[in-house]
């Protein structure tokens, strides 16, 4: 969706992770025209058993750690994982999103998923959550749904299927392309996730000097 074809990805940079380096990972990533630069996930439907085993939590984790040295920002899309069994990634992010649509589909998944969360060691507060493809039609039936969740909605994304469509078929991400409500949105979303205060701030503020702050990495999961 990005119009780009990477040469490397994700399995290349955890294959040497013991010898892995901010200038080593900065050589496999990809650059947008936007100036954004990706580490894409693996290509294929599926990985081979080996592959499978070959990948550990740490791994990934030393990947975020040298990201977020050599980058003000890292966004991570994780998809749907189970918390439990990613906790120590999602631990280490300042802000966790989840994203869904406005349906009682979608809205009963993530009412379990937060359940689910519960016995993960994460406040399930952490989690934000996102509605996005919203139409105002959407906003009273959704709306109960905040009390169900035993949370509130961080931000709701209009709808707009023709702008992300022409984004999508050239290669453009959507906040440089157009103007429009959802790209008025996604900004307001993004300014808002900036002004919440670092993990690893809130560390430092608490910690006394016989206690050393616990480092975090500065990591959005979608």
């Amino acid at each position: 969706m990005l119009d780009f074809s990477p040469r490397f990805t994700l399995l290349d940079a955890l294959e040497p992770a013991n010898r892995l380096d901010v200038a080593l990972l900065a050589s496999m990533l990809t650059r947008q025209k936007s100036g954004i630069e990706t580490l894409v996930g693996h290509l294929h439907a599926a990985m081979r058993a080996e592959q499978r085993q070959s990948i550990t939590i740490e791994d990934l984790l030393r990947v975020l750690e040298l990201a977020c040295g050599a980058f003000d920002l890292v966004v991570v899309d994780l998809g749907f994982v189970n918390a439990a069994e990613w906790a120590s990634i999602l631990k280490t992010a300042d802000a966790l999103l989840l994203v869904a649509e406005p349906t009682e589909l979608a809205v009963g998944m993530l009412k379990r998923y937060l359940g689910a969360v519960d016995s993960s060691g994460i406040a399930r507060a952490r989690f934000q959550i996102v509605i996005h493809r919203a139409l105002r039609s959407d906003e009273e039936p959704v709306a109960p749904s905040d009390n169900n969740l035993k949370q509130s909605f961080f931000a709701r994304l209009p709808n707009d299927f023709r702008q992300v469509s022409e984004a999508v078929t050239l290669g453009i991400p959507l906040l440089t392309s157009c103007k429009s409500a959802l790209v008025g949105r996604d900004r307001d979303l993004a300014a808002h996730l900036l002004a919440q205060p670092r993990r690893n701030e809130t560390v430092n503020a608490g910690s006394s000097a016989n206690s050393p702050a616990t480092a975090s990495v500065s990591a959005a999961a979608k």
